[in-house]
């Protein structure tokens, strides 16, 4: 008996708990396809950086001695498109049981139930551990309104105990920093370089090239400057706590021809891909305002994109379009979740959320880092 597991480009999450014992009766697949590549031209860069983060993560899962089913772009045998490849794979194994975790976009939503159901096999679908705001419940309520983001963001400082004071209100006895957080940068103090130091992905972009991938933007394959590991991820949640944070708060709308980034954290795409959990980023700029490194105005300004901006946009997508018609595991085949009445398709939610550190953000070139 064998157990499926999809793992999605977006969901390197490490700390999942799907990963806390390697199993043999489990098959993790991975899987590069043009279904995702191809529905939009996406930039060269974002193609390039997740599908090297996905093979260094499929990496570390063998290592660990997890089983890992890979599909690469070019192979012979890659179908192309997520129910394809599902059920070759499910096939080759002998798959008696299906699992995945929640996709984060709700176009992926619908063509893995629509996949799973072909399989025909028991479905289990379960969180992806990432986001702080639980999506079912918050699916119910904004089934019925949806709150401004400034409420929800001060429901989840007090649901997680951040920036909060003794008798539960916010510390500095305000909620928000923002009108401190407006400043003009005159070019002084200077922004800090670009935290990533580029790896050569020729080889891969070859691969992408010449699989027919059709991309925008220039992918500096030589040289690409993007976390794919947690490793490098953590590094640069690091860098952006001592070299930007002290200064993100006042120039955090501020925008200059003399830099590209100024003093945003460059952490979205890490993020996005799960690489880092949105918990543990807030949980560094909280400490360095505790020890005295920030102000908590720059703090507090970076801990509301996170935990205000991002969980907002991406659970209001998501749980808008679901209307929490799905529960969150599932054992009966072919069950699927319904589309909202009248709820727009979103595109990638949660790596579209401008978190001020830009999800797509420019070119990192020597001159702009």
């Amino acid at each position: 008996m064998t157990t499926l597991r999809l793992v999605l480009g977006d969901q390197l999450n490490a700390a999942h708990s799907w990963f806390r014992t390697p199993r043999a009766d489990v098959l993790h697949v991975m899987m590069e396809v043009r279904s995702e590549t191809d529905y939009v031209r996406h930039h060269a860069q974002k193609v390039l950086a997740i599908f090297a983060a996905m093979r260094a993560f499929a990496t570390a899962l063998e290592a660990a001695g997890h089983r890992v089913r890979y599909l690469r772009i070019g192979d012979a045998d890659n179908r192309q498109s997520f129910a394809a490849n599902l059920a070759q794979v499910a096939a080759e194994c002998g798959a008696t049981r299906f699992e995945r975790m929640e996709a984060d976009e709700w176009r992926v939503e619908r063509l893995l139930d629509e996949a799973a159901q072909a399989l025909d096999l028991p479905l289990e679908v379960v969180g992806s551990e990432h986001f702080l705001a639980d999506r079912a419940e918050l699916a119910q309520r904004f089934a019925t309104k949806v709150p401004r983001m400034e409420f929800f963001y001060r429901d989840m400082r007090r649901r997680h105990r951040i920036l909060l004071d003794a008798d539960g209100g916010p510390v500095g006895a305000a909620w928000n920093f923002d009108a401190q957080n407006r400043e003009k940068w005159p070019g002084d103090p200077p922004a800090p370089d670009w935290p990533w130091r580029g790896h050569d992905r020729s080889a891969l972009w070859d691969e992408i090239v010449a699989a027919g991938v059709r991309t925008l933007g220039a992918p500096h394959a030589d040289a690409l400057r993007w976390p794919t590991s947690r490793r490098e991820a953590r590094a640069g949640l690091a860098h952006f706590i001592e070299h930007a944070l002290p200064h993100f708060g006042r120039y955090q709308d501020a925008m200059s021809t003399r830099s590209t980034t100024l003093f945003h954290s460059g952490l979205s795409f890490a993020l996005n891909l799960k690489l880092l959990h949105p918990r543990e980023v807030i949980d560094a700029a909280v400490a360095a305002w505790q020890a005295g490194k920030v102000e908590l105005a720059s703090c507090e300004g970076f801990v509301r994109q996170i935990l205000g901006w991002r969980e907002f946009v991406a659970r209001r997508a998501t749980g808008h379009a679901c209307r929490a018609t799905r529960p969150a595991t599932r054992s009966t085949p072919g069950a699927r979740c319904r589309l909202g009445t009248g709820a727009a398709t979103p595109g990638w939610p949660a790596c579209t959320t401008r978190s001020r550190s830009r999800s797509t953000p420019p070119t990192p070139t020597t001159s702009s880092a």
